[in-house]
């Protein structure tokens, strides 16, 4: 339900978690965009018109269009065990659309009441903390978040649990409680070690072999550019194992915007370099259908084979 003036009784303080990049290690609105684009790509152009009345009721719209396998997204082990382990009453509190959360908290089977958009209001920031201390109280509760929005919850929270949070955010969180009302939930991983895996930058040194400066760097940033977009398109694949390892992305190591941002600016940019010294866009076409193709063909083999045959077209459209 969404959250009103009546306040319930617990024995316990309750444990607030957010949602998006807390007790997931992915947002679920990307989520939901990943999954218009390999199913519905065109719905995406109303995304625009969608946000012009509000972030809450682009949401509302995402989730009556897109799918999401509750089962498959990357929950934050961690954060579970230490949620349970605590015995208190959990409540999700997030941005994300409430029906949407509330399929998610069916699926953990673990909460006791769920907050989130309704539409409307965007539950994130002020609005979260305001409507927690309606229900809960000012300090009467514990919050669990992971980026500077929920800087306006930790204020009014008795506790602030840090989860897997920037440095900044953290700091942010040590000026706001002392020491010991604040946890410390930690990455498992290295943000710049996650965004160098996604890049592939093993793939770019067959392009040393390449006839120009100009074409090597191009090849690099296309084959980047187009492997990325495949992480988006075959991400739900390598969720379930029909993949023989996942990427960086379908893991959650890195969030999925900046996969919306990395593809298409890496595309953009070798563009720039191979049009001027190819003259036409044939040997082009070419090479994005065959490394699409190739990269989707060998997911589904050992890493090993995978680079060789990777690795073979690399070294062949550098020296062709």
């Amino acid at each position: 339900m969404l959250l009103t003036s009546q306040r319930p009784i617990y024995t316990l303080i309750p444990l607030v978690l957010d949602l998006d990049g807390t007790l997931i290690h992915t947002d679920t609105f990307h989520e939901m965009m990943v999954s218009l684009l390999t199913r519905k790509p065109l719905i995406l152009l109303r995304l625009p018109f969608w946000f012009l009345k509000g972030r809450a009721y682009a949401k509302a719209q995402l989730v009556e269009h897109a799918e999401v396998n509750l089962a498959t997204l990357p929950y934050n082990k961690q954060l579970l065990a230490f949620a349970q382990k605590e015995g208190r009453p959990l409540i999700l509190a997030t941005g994300t659309d409430q029906r949407l959360a509330q399929k998610i908290s069916d699926h953990l089977g673990i909460f006791q009441d769920v907050i989130g958009s309704n539409g409307k209001i965007n539950m994130t920031g002020h609005q979260k903390g305001k409507a927690l201390c309606e229900r809960f109280g000012r300090q009467g509760f514990d919050y669990a978040g992971d980026s500077s929005v929920d800087t306006s919850v930790w204020q009014v929270s008795r506790k602030a649990l840090v989860v897997c949070p920037k440095w900044r955010v953290l700091q942010k969180a040590r000026a706001l409680k002392n020491a010991e009302h604040i946890h410390y939930i930690p990455r498992d991983y290295s943000r710049l070690f996650s965004f160098l895996l996604a890049l592939r930058p093993f793939f770019w040194l067959f392009n040393l072999l390449a006839s120009s400066a100009s074409l090597g760097i191009g090849l690099s940033f296309l084959s980047s550019g187009l492997l990325i977009l495949n992480d988006l398109l075959l991400m739900e694949k390598e969720r379930t194992g029909l993949c023989k390892r996942k990427s960086v992305f379908a893991r959650g190591k890195l969030h999925l915007q900046t996969a919306f941002m990395m593809s298409p600016l890496l595309i953009l940019s070798s563009l720039f370099f191979m049009w001027s010294i190819l003259g036409n866009g044939l040997y082009i076409v070419v090479y994005i259908s065959l490394l699409l193709g190739l990269d989707r063909m060998t997911r589904v083999v050992s890493p090993p084979l995978r680079w060789a045959v990777l690795g073979l077209f690399q070294t062949l459209a550098a020296i062709i």
